[in-house]
């Protein structure tokens, strides 16, 4: 007999199953949709029960208010045709004190016929420069205060931290007021810069954002308050050895300190005078590591090469080979550390000197002497003159050109290694101390033309004219 096979349950199965595979999709996504709105939700509801970072943005907010209107544009004219203003560069500045003194970089009005200082309130003022000290960039100008200005508040012999937050004010490519912020990222660094020329400090630098125009506006700390002047950002160089422009994104400030020490001196006096300790340091290993007597390590420090005889570190008793570890509180494990130290302390203060000796830590008072006049420009203008391609040495009391870049500007000039540098404009160079000192008073750090003369080994003459670009 026949078997029949009923098929209507499987079919209804079938029918089941073909159904669910039509809708799972949605279904999951709905699912997956309602998960997210929950999440959303949530998230919005932790927002509105803790309002931490809306406290963050207000104090960030109070920060920009406190400061703005001590922050200066500066705008720097130059004459021409003995008529005739035209713009030369821009910069930035922060109002120092009640009195109308105005900070910024002496980079930024270096070549000034005329100087407009801008304030946030639309006040545009006419400002008359001090001085300026361009071995630590830093330029003084005075303002008639009018109705009244703002000082910054300023965090006078406060430490600065690796990792506090800070925040950069000025006019980032002519963009007036503006404000960047970061964190302290490290101390008393000596970075290849652009826009320093800078001889006697060391800085901090940060990773707030900084650009041509930022230069001489301030860096302030979480509290609102001064902790460095903008000056410039780092850069490389390609293999010849000169600055490529490109930046790293890494910026620097002049510590508060240093612009304190050079500041008030430019106020009282007109010029500024720097602490001398009459060392060299040692060629070979400048930093060294400290031991004590039974080989323990107690950090890094600076060896003493020379004491010039009759001066501060003679007559206080400082030896060569020792090993120079803490200035007046701060340490020291670079040259340019204890340099930018000293430099900041006035002549005849005296500073604390602990220092390793035979393995034994030894603390020594040090009256300072002056820091030889002289001696200042030597490395601004060398380093000018190798960034136009010319590395100089002494040679039998006479500055010979060892080198001259190919491709250099000063080797397009006519400048050859072999050539003596004898004269400077109208004055004949009578030492290695004599020419820096010329050419250091001169504006040639500054961009300007200066006419060198040279004498080949044949004994004959001529006369280049050099600039070199700010």
């Amino acid at each position: 007999m026949r078997k029949f096979v009923a098929i209507g349950p499987a079919l209804v199965v079938l029918f089941g199953v073909a159904a669910v595979m039509l809708a799972g999709p949605t279904a999951i996504r709905q699912m997956v949709f309602a998960s997210n709105t929950a999440e959303v939700m949530l998230a919005r509801q932790v927002i509105d029960d803790d309002d931490i970072l809306q406290r963050i943005d207000r104090a960030v907010r109070n920060i920009a208010v406190a400061t703005e209107p001590s922050i200066t544009h500066i705008e720097v004219l130059i004459q021409s045709n003995g008529r005739q203003f035209g713009s030369a560069s821009s910069g930035s500045g922060w109002v120092y004190d009640a009195e109308g003194h105005i900070i910024t970089n002496a980079h930024v009005v270096g070549r000034a016929s005329r100087i407009d200082v801008e304030f946030a309130d639309g006040r545009v003022m006419r400002g008359k420069l001090l001085a300026s000290d361009s071995f630590t960039d830093i330029a003084v100008l005075k303002v008639d205060p009018g109705i009244g200005v703002i000082p910054l508040r300023r965090a006078s012999d406060q430490r600065v931290n690796v990792g506090e937050r800070v925040f950069a004010f000025g006019s980032p490519f002519n963009f007036k007021f503006s404000m960047s912020e970061g964190i302290v990222s490290g101390l008393g660094r000596n970075p290849e810069t652009r826009g320093s020329g800078n001889t006697f400090t060391n800085y901090i630098q940060t990773d707030a954002a900084v650009n041509p125009g930022n230069s001489g506006g301030p860096l302030v700390n979480a509290q609102g308050e001064v902790i460095g002047m903008n000056v410039a950002i780092a850069t490389g160089r390609n293999g010849d050895g000169v600055r490529d422009g490109q930046s790293a994104g890494i910026s620097f400030a002049i510590p508060l300190g240093v612009i304190e020490s050079v500041v008030d001196q430019i106020i009282e006096t007109g010029e500024v005078r720097r602490g001398y300790l009459g060392i060299q340091a040692d060629r070979i290993a400048a930093q060294t590591p400290i031991k004590d007597i039974e080989g323990n390590f107690h950090g890094m420090g600076v060896i003493v090469g020379e004491v010039l005889t009759g001066l501060a570190a003679d007559r206080a008793g400082i030896q060569p080979r020792d090993i120079i570890a803490e200035i007046n509180g701060n340490r020291i494990t670079r040259w340019h550390h204890l340099r930018s130290v000293v430099t900041t302390a006035k002549p005849d203060s005296t500073i604390s000197v602990k220092l390793w000796r035979d393995g034994e830590e030894i603390e020594v008072p040090v009256s300072l002497a002056e820091f030889p006049v002289e001696n200042l420009y030597e490395e601004s203008v060398r380093e000018r003159l190798f960034e136009a391609g010319i590395t100089l040495n002494l040679n039998d009391d006479r500055l010979l050109l060892v080198r001259v870049r190919r491709e250099s500007s000063a080797y397009e000039l006519g400048f050859r290694a072999g050539h003596f540098i004898v004269g400077v404009e109208d004055q004949m160079v009578n030492g290695a101390l004599d020419f820096y000192s010329i050419v250091g008073r001169s504006e040639f750090n500054y961009g300007e033309p200066l006419k060198f003369v040279v004498e080949d080994q044949g004994g004959d003459r001529k006369e280049i004219t050099l600039r070199v670009s700010r």
